[in-house]
């Protein structure tokens, strides 16, 4: 019985560690597209900024409207800078950092899952 939760606990470390969880930046999945929440790419301008999205995410996360903001311009900036973005998601609390994901999973985007491309 030992063995078996000593394998749960083994397999829980491995997953968090190839999901992005040991990181502030996070994967984001949706309609067959994946990014991360720091990366430049169009597919993340046009999914979350362009569609407004963003916004829906952020109103819905409750984080304080100076986080709401920065979180904003981090993400859609036509300036973006990874490492600022990055430091804000890390002064985040745990439970911020929950709170905005849980406003992506209700906005119809997965959090940390690999897309199978």
């Amino acid at each position: 019985m030992m063995n078996k939760h000593i394998l749960i606990g083994i397999f829980a470390v491995l997953t968090s560690l190839t999901a992005g969880c040991g990181s502030a930046n996070f994967l984001v999945y949706k309609d067959a597209k994946h990014f991360y929440v720091t990366s430049n790419g169009a597919t993340l301008k046009k999914m979350l900024c362009e569609s407004g999205d963003i916004n829906r995410i952020l109103t819905d996360s409750r984080l304080p409207e100076a986080t709401q903001k920065d979180l904003h311009e981090g993400i859609c900036s036509s300036n973006k800078v990874k490492e600022r973005l990055l430091a804000t998601l890390e002064d985040m609390t745990p439970e911020q950092r929950s709170a905005l994901k849980l406003a992506f999973q209700a906005n119809g985007y997965q959090i940390n899952t690999i897309a199978n491309c």
